[in-house]
């Protein structure tokens, strides 16, 4: 258990990384508020995990953004720490097949969404505070087939290293977080076919894909004060495959 309980607020947080996570910070005790797009996912963290509270919340919807995270300020009279996790997923398809209206999607959600829970999380904060940003590796090393999801991440490092700058001054740090591939419902339609599964496995020098409880512990430690001097920093996780 930790010695003093964070007031940690995740976006994103019914499924994959960002519910791992879920689960990793509410066993050490921290008070926790969990964001998620539909009402179905969300009852079904409040079910298994002792939560503060939790909203549903269209991360692109600013209006939506600030009513949440001013709901979670309330309860939990202030904030300590966020996992900004929310996104989707790209097409999958080369640049030029790739639907317009698909791409402005992966942008709003991925990049404004992103955006938005972390600087309204940051008005809330008074240092020490920890954001944690999840990007990909595929912000570092793209991805052929996903030209949107790409520039979605990429942009999401940039948001995270911009604020670090800004934000330092208040105690607050920001991180990006670049996990490679992971057991998760967004990656289930790639790891359940055998061919392609194995082409990903080929390009991990670690042979392996990453496990969610190793994230979640990653996860845990950035929003603590001991990586206060990681802000700025962009953190690969991935088994080796953006070396």
């Amino acid at each position: 258990m930790p010695d003093t309980p964070r007031r940690i607020l995740v976006s994103g947080g019914t499924s994959g990384i960002g519910r791992a996570c879920v689960e990793r910070l509410a066993s050490r005790g921290h008070r926790l508020w969990v964001l998620g797009s539909r009402e179905p996912g969300l009852r079904a963290v409040r079910e298994a995990v002792p939560l503060a509270g939790s909203s549903r919340c269209d991360v692109a919807d600013a209006d939506a953004v600030e009513g949440a995270v001013a709901e979670a300020v309330a309860e939990l009279d202030g904030l300590d720490g966020a996992f900004v996790n929310a996104g989707i997923d790209g097409l999958g398809v080369p640049a030029a097949d790739v639907d317009v209206a698909h791409f402005r999607r992966v942008l709003d959600v991925n990049v404004i969404g992103a955006f938005l829970v972390a600087r309204e999380t940051a008005k809330a904060m008074k240092g020490p505070a920890s954001i944690v940003m999840n990007a990909s590796v595929n912000a570092l090393r793209p991805e052929t087939g996903f030209v949107d999801y790409n520039a979605s991440k990429a942009a999401v490092v940039s948001i995270a290293r911009t604020m670090a700058i800004e934000l330092a001054p208040q105690g607050i740090a920001v991180t990006a977080l670049c996990p490679g591939c992971f057991p998760t419902p967004m990656t289930a339609p790639y790891l359940d076919d055998p061919s392609t599964r194995a082409g990903l496995l080929a390009r991990i020098p670690a042979g392996r894909f990453g496990r969610l409880d190793e994230v979640a512990a990653l996860v845990d430690f950035l929003l603590t004060s001991n990586a206060a001097y990681m802000t700025g920093g962009v953190i690969t996780m991935d088994g080796g495959a953006s070396v």
